[in-house]
């Protein structure tokens, strides 16, 4: 979708111009233009993470008898997932002063291969999945008696349902809450004997890695739906890999791939910047812990409440089995994830209720999503630069903080004051942002929604690995 232009006082030319002034290079000689122009985006899709600053409609289609839609892969997505790792390696290489190609890895560097740069992003990608949970999949398998193996590409399991086959329309689908062999044999003492019927509770405490029990086999054919955070694909050195996490996110790879690159031994060591590195790791994954995302509906430009899955499961556990009748509300799980309670017919703007008085009616509709889009990024030299005068300057000096760390040593440690500044312009503008409308907080939080009824780890443990 075309990015709109609303900006149109300075161009990415004059922007690099200011960067490069302020270092000192005025003709981009250690740093040439496109390198500035990978330090510029940086600091534009940080300050959209950090601030929300970029937000916009777009019209998500339906699909007959689809249930979950996932905002990224839709086809007027403001929030695609566009970015790949090569784009990560080129600002690494960039920060290392190695060739900036890929590939093949292009001269003589002693202190890291093309392996290490493709291990490092890899490793951290799916750390940062792992920890945030902020792409959820969509998958079923079949409900079968007995323990089930899931595929190893399954990092955590957040939700469960058991869904009969359409042979037999009296079983109604059925939400599976998370228990434990303690409590199933407390309150349910032969559980393990139980004759087969619907399955109420899936059990993962007391086995293996990777597999569940249930407390009862399935008495009828059918599948279990699975809400999961899975790793990433795998990452090769011959073709580019989307990262699947957010655009604006993509940074939070790299400090934390730097951190493992600038902790290797011999040569590469470097225990400063490593140390930063991480520091900076661990700020994004508290950052994107409580990122925003989705942030409204409307259903024939009329709004629609969102909620979280779990709370929907708690209230309605029979939603799934509402297709046949208006939508009433939707559910939200993750940065992407997202599902309706009803009907909406065909993906040509059309629908219509199955049961009841409206019976074979044909109902027009359109599903409006309102997001925090990625941060629109200028590409050729001439492209406005998409933010706003009082905050150009916050842009600049991050751009130059990110500059200067292939220098290393004094000379980027004197740089820290522009990232101070930068966060703390980022804080001001968000403060701006909260004081807007009374509600502005929540309405920021509903991607969050999820996380708050259904906690991925404790309290304690998030405070940990974010510290």
């Amino acid at each position: 979708m075309p990015t709109p232009v609303i900006y149109n006082y300075i161009s990415k030319s004059a922007v690099l111009q200011q960067i490069a002034n302020r270092l000192y290079d005025p003709t981009m000689q250690f740093w040439s233009s496109v390198e500035l122009g990978v330090y510029l985006n940086e600091a534009l899709s940080t300050w959209n993470a950090l601030t929300s600053y970029w937000r916009g409609d777009f019209i998500l289609n339906s699909s007959d008898g689809s249930t979950w839609y996932d905002i990224p892969l839709a086809a007027n997505s403001l929030r695609p997932y566009t970015l790949h790792d090569t784009d990560i390696y080129t600002a690494i290489q960039y920060h290392l002063l190695e060739p900036a190609s890929w590939n093949p890895w292009t001269g003589q560097s002693l202190q890291f291969t093309a392996d290490d740069l493709l291990r490092a992003v890899e490793r951290r990608r799916n750390e940062i999945l792992s920890l945030t949970g902020c792409t959820i999949s969509h998958r079923t398998i079949p409900a079968i008696a007995g323990r089930i193996t899931l595929p190893d590409t399954i990092i955590d399991v957040r939700r469960m349902a058991y869904l009969p086959s359409p042979l037999f329309p009296s079983q109604l689908v059925s939400v599976m809450w998370p228990e434990d062999a303690w409590a199933e044999q407390s309150f349910n003492r032969n559980y393990t004997i139980t004759p087969a019927g619907t399955p109420f509770t899936y059990l993962m405490s007391a086995q293996p890695p990777l597999s569940f029990d249930t407390d009862r086999p399935p008495a009828y054919s059918g599948n279990y739906e699975l809400l999961t955070v899975e790793a990433g694909p795998p990452i090769s050195a011959f073709t580019p890999t989307l990262l699947n996490i957010p655009d604006d996110w993509a940074h939070v790879i790299k400090w934390g791939a730097l951190a493992d690159l600038l902790s290797r031994e011999s040569n590469a060591k470097d225990i400063p910047r490593a140390t930063y590195c991480e520091q900076r790791y661990r700020m994004g994954i508290a950052s994107l812990m409580n990122a925003s995302a989705l942030l409204a509906l409307r259903v024939n430009d009329v709004p629609l409440q969102i909620d979280a899955v779990r709370n929907v499961d708690m209230y309605n556990p029979s939603w799934e089995q509402s297709s046949l009748r208006p939508v009433t509300i939707a559910v939200q799980t993750g940065l992407n994830l997202l599902a309706f309670d009803g009907f909406f017919g065909s993906p040509y703007g059309v629908g219509y209720y199955g049961v009841g008085p409206y019976s074979g009616a044909k109902i027009p509709f359109s599903i409006t999503a309102t997001v925090v889009r990625n941060a629109p990024l200028p590409a050729p030299p001439t492209d406005p630069v998409q933010v706003s005068r009082g905050d150009l300057d916050a842009i600049v000096d991050y751009a130059q903080h990110l500059a200067a760390f292939k220098q290393g040593g004094e000379e980027f440690t004197r740089t820290m004051p522009l990232l101070q500044r930068f966060l703390k312009a980022a804080s001001a503008y968000n403060g701006k942002l909260a004081e807007i409308a009374e509600f502005s907080s929540a309405l920021l939080g509903v991607s969050q929604m999820e996380r708050g009824a259904n906690p991925l780890m404790t309290p304690s443990a998030e405070q940990e690995v974010s510290s």
